[in-house]
């Protein structure tokens, strides 16, 4: 018999092969009980497309594109992450941080007038203005000027301070209309730093005053020239006396210009509330609580002082709490401190954030160095801090410290939604 073809060529013809070969799926002719190196028909070690010790980039099935170390999506690529992965993206956290704003506010600047009582009576007698009996008496005027040219010199720079005294320095001492001439504009217009302008027009701290009490005319011109304030800028007056006023634009005769209480004053200041939201903090110097007696004295007829300043101060719109609507003074040294807490009543603490923030309970505001945190409760007439004073949230008001921080230092930092 001749060779077998498909033993010469290791191919199977038809499927078949020879001498005991047996065709495989790859239509070679193998041996298989084995075969030999020579043989290229042969078993495992003889094929050279078989067995993983022939090929190293193979995996155990003899594809070379299934073992584990080959496969460049596995080493080279990023493959899939975990949170224990250091390889892959972080986690989102869900504080939001992006949230958090950090408020740079300046104070609300204000046009303020000091409307001030120069009458006669400020400077005639004296007053024991601090309590002790060691000390000499002076004039209630000097204890105002000392006080009033200091709380000026702490909010110059950040206030439009002006002044506006009644009567003028043309007042007379008649029994007549020369003693409730009174200018009808201020004697300083309100104006940045203008605490040396204001030190120069008030009389001097022994100075003789002369003049009636003409309140309104001098609540009048305070308001003509607050008129012309910027529509951006907030006005506010505070008014300064000894006395209730007199010197009524109706009055009949001279008699009626003295001895008769003026009672449209209450009206001014009302309305410059209510109308154009310009408040009025009530400070008095020594007032009796007690009703004038029906003489010709040059002072309103049957008239409380107390009384009529409790009044003007509700209608003001910055009343103090409790009994005393009004800055009661009764020494040099309370009367310092309530014109600088009148000062910061009508200037005002309150601050737009711009923003509503998403958790009210966490904004915080920092005043000159001073961190203030959320308190609802708090009284703003007597504690140290800040208050909403919008629905929204948008407003917040300091108050106390806070308030005078704010005003002196000129800014405040305020936080919201910060972790």
């Amino acid at each position: 018999m001749g060779i077998d073809p498909g033993f010469i060529s290791g191919a199977c013809i038809q499927g078949q092969c020879f001498n005991g070969l047996v065709c495989q799926t790859n239509n070679l002719c193998m041996d298989p009980g084995g075969g030999s190196e020579g043989d290229p028909s042969g078993g495992p070690g003889g094929d050279p497309t078989d067995g993983s010790t022939s090929d190293t980039s193979a995996g155990p099935t003899g594809d070379p594109t299934s073992g584990p170390t080959s496969d460049p999506t596995v080493t080279g690529g990023p493959g899939p992450t975990s949170d224990s992965d250091p390889t892959g993206d972080p986690p989102m956290t869900t504080g939001e941080p992006g949230n958090c704003k950090n408020l740079q506010l300046d104070a609300p600047k204000t046009n303020l007038i000091f409307v001030l009582d120069r009458s006669g009576s400020f400077s005639v007698g004296t007053w024991d203005h601090d309590g002790n009996p060691g000390t000499p008496a002076i004039s209630k005027w000097s204890s105002l000027h000392k006080t009033l040219t200091a709380v000026i010199g702490k909010y110059q720079a950040q206030h439009k301070l002006g002044l506006m005294m009644f009567p003028s320095s043309a007042a007379t001492t008649d029994y007549s209309a020369g003693a409730c001439v009174t200018n009808t504009s201020p004697e300083v217009a309100p104006a940045l730093g203008n605490a040396a302008a204001i030190g120069a027009a008030l009389p001097a701290a022994d100075a003789m005053l002369k003049g009636a009490t003409p309140m309104a005319r001098g609540l009048d011109g305070a308001l003509s020239s607050l008129d012309s304030a910027p529509a951006n800028e907030a006005r506010a007056m505070v008014l300064i006396g000894d006395g209730p006023p007199n010197c009524s634009d109706s009055a009949p005769n001279a008699d009626g210009l003295f001895e008769v209480l003026d009672t449209s004053v209450h009206g001014i200041v009302g309305a410059a509330w209510s109308n154009d939201q310009i408040p009025t903090a009530v400070v008095g110097v020594a007032l009796p609580d007690s009703y004038s007696q029906v003489i010709k004295d040059g002072n309103p007829d049957n008239v409380n002082p107390v009384v009529e300043f409790n009044a003007l101060a509700e209608a003001g719109g910055r009343p103090r709490a409790g009994a005393a609507k009004f800055y009661d003074a009764s020494n040099e040294s309370e009367l310092g401190a309530y014109l600088d807490e009148a000062v910061r009543v009508t200037l005002g603490c309150e601050l737009s954030l711009g923003d509503t923030p998403a958790d009210p309970t966490a904004t915080r505001v920092t005043v000159a160095g001073m961190n203030y945190a959320y308190s609802p409760n708090l009284n703003c007439s007597t504690g140290d801090g800040w208050v909403y004073t919008s629905g929204d949230n948008s407003r917040v008001r300091l108050c106390g410290a806070a308030c005078a921080g704010l005003l002196s230092s000129g800014s405040a930092q305020v936080d919201l939604d910060c972790p």
